[in-house]
This record gives structure tokens, C-alpha cells and sequence, in this order.
């Protein structure tokens, strides 16, 4: 089994380039979001307001069309994705045939090392 538990920004910027270097964004496990404590109803109805609106613009804006790029794989295809810097999904199908999705994951830092070595600092933060 697993007990995963993360927390951090929807949106990671480098502390040296202030690009964007990560997106941490998931529909289906988004952890509630916590007011600052005491409870106070006056500021927290505000602050759940205002964070509903957050969330609804932020939906919208991965929504829409031009962000995306889709790519139809054949069978024996394989796609890699940056897990964190790439937002990624899959499309519903209908096929006769078992689907298979496998995931391989590499650690950030070991493939920015691999990139350092290989001469390609453009593609490290």
C-alpha cells in the first residue's frame, strides 16, 4: 500500500530565474484548503469566496483549447511526460483491446544531473 502526502504551490517558480519550473495540479485528489486559524466566519467565508474563485479561473484556463496538445498514439506508441511540468490527461477510447498504461518515474534532480553532465543546461533550472 501507499500513504502518499504532499503539499506545496499550484505553481513552482525558480528561486534564480523566477521561470516556471513545475505545476502541481491534480482535479481528482485536490486537498481541501485551510483558512488561517482561529476560525472567524466574517474573514474565512471571504477567504472560501475568494478561493472559489481561484480554483474556477484556474479551471478555466487549463480548459481551454489553445493549452493543449494532443497527441494520438498508435498501438506499441509511448509518450513521455514531465510529470510536473507538463499537465497531462488522457481521452476516453472504446477498443476491443486491453489498454495498458505504465508508468516509469525519474527523479527531477538525478535527470537535471544527467542534463549538467551531458552538456544541457538549457533544460536545468
Amino acid at each position: 500500500g501507499w500513504d502518499l502526502q504532499a503539499s506545496g504551490p499550484v505553481i513552482v517558480t525558480s528561486h534564480r530565474t523566477g521561470r516556471i519550473v513545475g505545476v502541481r495540479h491534480n482535479d481528482l485528489d485536490r486537498r481541501p484548503d485551510w483558512p488561517a486559524s482561529p476560525y472567524r466566519a466574517d474573514e474565512n467565508d471571504d477567504f472560501y469566496q475568494r478561493l472559489q474563485e481561484a480554483h474556477q479561473a484556474w479551471d478555466e484556463i487549463l480548459a481551454r483549447d489553445e493549452q493543449r496538445c494532443v497527441i494520438r498514439l498508435e498501438p506499441g506508441e509511448t509518450v513521455v511526460v514531465a510529470n510536473q511540468r507538463c499537465l497531462h490527461g488522457r481521452h476516453s477510447f472504446s477498443t476491443t483491446q486491453p489498454r495498458i498504461v505504465r508508468g516509469c518515474y525519474v527523479c527531477q534532480d538525478e535527470l537535471n544531473s544527467r542534463f549538467r553532465m551531458e552538456g544541457f543546461y538549457n533544460l536545468v533550472d
